[in-house]
């Protein structure tokens, strides 16, 4: 049984404590995981954010919160004038409201809350995730033409 894919809205305010969390080059994604509560010395809430198709990359090291929206056309066609690149099937995602210059260019952005320990690999990144480790097990989607 797969998971339920639904169409997210952006723009996507998660709170927090994120990071970086890996890099798959097969599908060009890009993970940002976060973190929320825990310090009462229980496991915190994982929250998980994939980026696919990805093309670029500007990101910090950590983020206190992440506020995921679209830049429009423009703002990626500035980026492409500055860096000599192109890209036509991708979204420029601003990653932080604080900090405009961060942002990932791909396809589609998904997210789950994740029922899974900070050293386990991310369900969302899965050929076959295991259901239980996703919360209700919806991942919500957002595209690079919507």
């Amino acid at each position: 049984m797969a998971y339920q894919l639904v169409t997210g809205d952006l723009p996507l305010e998660l709170e927090g404590d994120f990071r970086p969390w890996a890099i798959a080059v097969g599908h060009s994604q890009v993970l940002l995981r976060g973190f929320l509560g825990g310090d009462d010395g229980e496991n915190p809430r994982v929250f998980d954010v994939l980026f696919q198709d990805v093309s670029r990359i500007s990101l910090a090291d950590r983020y206190s919160g992440l506020v995921i929206s679209g830049a429009g056309p423009e703002a990626l066609r500035s980026e492409e004038r500055r860096v000599g690149g192109q890209w036509l099937e991708a979204k420029l995602f601003r990653i932080s409201a604080q900090h405009p210059e961060d942002y990932v260019i791909a396809g589609y952005v998904f997210w789950a809350e994740v029922f899974i320990s900070a050293v386990e690999p991310s369900p969302l990144m899965q050929e076959s995730p295991n259901l239980e480790e996703i919360k209700d097990g919806i991942v919500f989607r957002a595209r690079w033409d919507r």
